[in-house]
């Protein structure tokens, strides 16, 4: 794939976790790939990074672009890292 401008979807899904001091799990992560000329864009390497934590295990784009990262730790600031092969494409929150 030659360099193309990829734009990363990503959305928060924000729930509410009230008086249960033992969840450790926060609210899923999830987005999808597109490119700006052909759509959603499939087999692209997705990872969520936190700057001290590291890097998640990545994730791939699926068909239709989308991606999904359960069982996130809540109250963290992630970025994310999409490549195709080893090149970079989008790093951002």
């Amino acid at each position: 794939m030659s360099s193309r401008t990829f734009i990363i979807s990503t959305a928060i899904m924000v729930m509410m976790v009230c008086g249960d001091a033992r969840s450790q799990i926060g609210p899923p992560i999830y987005g999808q790939v597109i490119s700006q000329t052909r759509g959603p864009v499939a087999g692209v390497t997705v990872s969520l990074v936190h700057p001290t934590l590291g890097r998640s295990t990545p994730v791939f784009s699926q068909q239709n672009g989308a991606y999904f990262f359960a069982n996130v730790p809540p109250g963290q600031t992630y970025y994310i890292e999409a490549y195709w092969g080893n090149t970079l494409l989008y790093r951002g929150s």
